[in-house]
């Protein structure tokens, strides 16, 4: 059965253009679950487009069963998994990986579904019949287009699109940097100052830093300060123009110390529970407890 399945991969065209395109905007959160049951016992075929950009460049995934006539006598088919990039019109095949579920597709109905997590790096996709019986990490670009297809009738019995974006950029209202340092040149407030990277203590399994940043804290009138991005981006670098608002430190009533609101390399909000400590005005520090980490910032002396 499995050598039927592989067959069946090898011999697979490239994928078919969606009848129906959903456009992915500036995505920062993302599920798209197809379930479906095909209709007959023939061959079948269907799958997901993503990270489209035109009819001739986009990846996909697709599910491939055989004719039911080669179903083992528990009713199981066998069938395969494709993961393809397809370029200027060619396929190429990324990863294969060989299915056999529990039950027939042409009972319960097989899913494909690709999500992101906020936060996460990347994707993930998944296809299974109770549970994901495979799991594959992909990657989801912004501003392209998505959709579902089948070779075969079929019934529906789940359609999921939902995308989240990311909140709009904010940026602090200076012509340019130097114009924001002139300003940081004449500060009357101690927590005012430019920042660069000292250290860290994270988890690499739940948190990376986006780059080396340098930034500035601004006083907001509030008694807190707004976190200014100035450069060091390398994770998502071209969404992080100077001057961009990285964050903001709210006042907590004891000294030195704020309730952090901190956007991650995507403009996400990393979540609740964040704090940062000023200390002795020469270092600030940031703590993101729910990810086991905490980066460090130094004050930049005048000459630097």
């Amino acid at each position: 059965m499995l050598a039927i399945a592989a067959t069946l991969c090898a011999t697979a065209a490239v994928p078919p253009m969606p009848s129906r395109l959903h456009s992915v905007g500036d995505v920062a959160e993302a599920t798209m679950h197809w379930r479906l049951r095909p209709h007959g016992t023939g061959a079948a075929r269907w799958g997901i487009i993503w990270n489209l950009r035109d009819s001739l460049n986009y990846d996909a995934a697709e599910v491939e069963f055989a004719d039911a006539y080669y179903d083992d006598a528990l009713g199981r088919s066998g069938g395969c998994l494709r993961l393809l990039a397809v370029r200027a019109g060619r396929d190429s095949l990324v990863e294969k990986r060989d299915l056999c579920p529990g039950a027939s597709p042409r009972e319960g109905g097989y899913s494909l579904r690709l999500r992101l997590e906020p936060n996460a790096a990347a994707a993930v996709l998944e296809a299974g019949y109770a549970q994901p019986e495979v799991s594959l990490s992909v990657g989801l670009e912004p501003n392209t287009r998505a959709g579902f297809y089948s070779s075969v009738p079929a019934d529906t019995l789940r359609c999921r699109f939902d995308v989240a974006g990311c909140p709009a950029a904010e940026s602090a209202p200076f012509a340019d940097v130097d114009a924001l340092r002139a300003r940081l040149a004449s500060k009357t407030d101690a927590g005012e100052g430019e920042w660069v990277y000292y250290d860290r203590n994270t988890d690499p399994l739940s948190l990376s830093l986006g780059g080396d940043y340098r930034l500035a804290t601004l006083a907001d009138g509030m008694g807190g300060y707004t976190i200014i991005y100035m450069e060091g981006a390398v994770e998502n670098a071209a969404a992080w123009t100077p001057l961009r608002v990285k964050g903001r430190l709210r006042p907590t009533g004891f000294v030195g110390q704020y309730d952090l609101e901190w956007l991650d390399a995507f403009g996400m909000p990393m979540g609740a529970d964040c704090s940062a400590m000023m200390t002795d005005g020469s270092l600030l520090d940031l703590r993101f407890p729910l990810y086991k980490s905490s980066v460090r910032f130094r004050r930049v002396l005048p000459d630097q």
